[in-house]
């Protein structure tokens, strides 16, 4: 009986808050399988505390997984992970590393970090020139892409804040000035439970006002809140509108949640979905 056990001690540490087993068993059977969508939102749930156990080392196992799979973009958020060492060893040099790599290859939100890299010697070599033509190229940004908060991924006394509860009040600030990303931030901490008691009624308002502005990230977390039931009922049709969504400001990406939540919805459901989605987009427009 005792393989029974330890198979049983490890779905319930899988398990560990209300969710939904089908759908849950899709994502993992498709990461296992190397999808890396399924990877990148499982890492994603992990560190948020989404349906599974919280977890930052199966959060960054993940990542990982899903970057050897071609997924560039969570580059920046593996690097992020090494450059405050949350379940892995804190390593600016491989941090940098992945924020340039990310930098490198399109992904805006590294560009900042690539910078400050440059500026402080901090897992680059210092230099004032590379760090003002990355600083340059920072502040061409413009509208979502522009509006990034940082101070997770550099942990530096002379310029950042340090404790969750001080970075918690820094994305707050943030989001109150109508930063998208800072909304989105707000959201994790308060469905993590990261500077703020976990709450996900909160959560999900925010992650709504993150999504409402059109932030893919945002989109996706408000997407799982509702496909999973994390702290509310499972909503299958307002996740599938923001399913949707994603689709259209992201047409790249394989729309992975999307196929899952549609797969235990009837037709009249989808329709549904589609309808609203169509509806906000052309608003938008």
């Amino acid at each position: 009986m005792r393989p029974l056990i330890i198979l049983l001690s490890i779905v319930s540490v899988l398990f560990a808050t209300a969710t939904v087993a089908d759908d849950l068993t899709d994502i993992v059977v498709a990461a296992e399988n190397d999808n890396a969508q399924a990877q990148l939102i499982l890492g994603g749930m992990h560190e948020h505390g989404m349906g599974v156990a919280l977890n930052n080392t199966r959060s960054a196992y993940w990542w990982q997984r899903a970057l050897d799979n071609g997924y560039i973009d969570i580059a920046k958020g593996l690097g992020s992970m090494y450059m405050s060492g949350r379940g892995v060893p804190l390593d600016y040099e491989r941090g940098m590393e992945l924020y340039l790599f990310a930098a490198e290859n399109g992904h805006p939100h590294a560009i900042k970090f690539v910078a400050l890299g440059y500026k402080r010697g901090l897992g680059l070599p210092q230099d004032d020139e590379k760090a003002a033509e990355w600083a340059a190229k920072a502040a061409a940004l413009d509208g979502p892409n522009a509006d990034v908060v940082f101070l997770d991924s550099m942990q530096s006394k002379e310029t950042e804040l340090q404790t969750e509860e001080q970075m918690f009040a820094e994305f707050l600030r943030q989001a109150n000035q109508g930063n998208a990303r800072g909304f989105y931030y707000v959201s994790v901490a308060y469905t993590s439970g990261t500077g703020v008691a976990r709450n996900y009624v909160e959560a999900e308002k925010w992650a709504r006002e993150a999504a409402e502005r059109g932030l893919t990230s945002g989109i996706r977390h408000l997407g799982l809140f509702h496909q999973l039931g994390q702290g509310m009922p499972i909503d299958r049709v307002e996740a599938q509108k923001w399913y949707y969504i994603l689709e259209v400001l992201r047409p790249d990406d394989e729309p992975f949640l999307s196929v899952v939540n549609a797969n235990y919805m009837t037709e009249d459901q989808v329709i549904e979905a589609r309808a609203l989605a169509d509806a906000w987009l052309a608003d938008r427009d």
